[in-house]
């Protein structure tokens, strides 16, 4: 599978770092000092489950890498309004949009039903921006569980957890959410689905 890590800082470059090592094909969207030392050195992941170096395609380029099946948002909120427009070269027809970031999302009245349903919280998604950019029916929702901080460029201190839970906004336990489950179970994380 293709996955494109967008935000490749301390958590992004952790996922990366294990998938890739899990033999998946992934790109890690990052920029200044920590893209250019990726991009010479590779991820270098300190951890108290194993010390390991992985060699995942780094960019800032999101044309160069053309669609993927996954991509991870694992960018702060506060940054998705300015990033959301430049998604769509990674876009294929059934690329997946895996939402993990950190309180209420953009999407979180989208599937929800009841009279919210489709309401756009203005705080979250300014003019409407990320809701432009990504379709609802693209998003698996996520949860983050790992604890890592980069300690220099390139290299990424895990300090604890390896658990990402994944679903789909409607509850429902789709095909796409089951392949991703155990593509991250099989690079070394914990990914029930709920």
């Amino acid at each position: 599978m293709r996955f494109a890590i967008v935000g490749a800082g301390a958590i992004g470059a952790f996922l990366g770092a294990r998938l890739a090592q899990a033999g998946e094909d992934v790109f890690l969207i990052a920029r200044g000092p920590h893209l250019r030392s990726m991009q010479a050195n590779g991820v270098c992941v300190r951890s108290p489950e194993g010390n390991f170096k992985a060699h995942p395609t780094s960019t800032d380029d999101y044309a160069a890498i053309g669609p993927v099946d996954f991509v991870f948002l694992t960018v702060k909120a506060h940054s998705l309004t300015e990033i959301a427009p430049q998604l769509s070269p990674l876009l294929g027809l059934d690329t997946a949009v895996v939402s993990a970031q950190n309180g209420i999302p953009w999407w979180y009245f989208q599937n929800h039903g009841g009279p919210w349903e489709g309401t756009r919280l203005e705080s979250v998604d300014p003019g409407g921006a990320i809701a432009g950019a990504i379709e609802p029916h693209r998003i698996i929702g996520c949860i983050v569980y790992p604890s890592a901080v980069i300690v220099e460029p390139g290299v990424i201190e895990h300090i604890e957890g390896n658990r990402f839970t994944i679903g789909e906004l409607n509850g429902e336990s789709s095909d796409r959410c089951k392949s991703l489950s155990s593509i991250l179970i099989a690079a070394g994380f914990r990914s029930p689905i709920r």
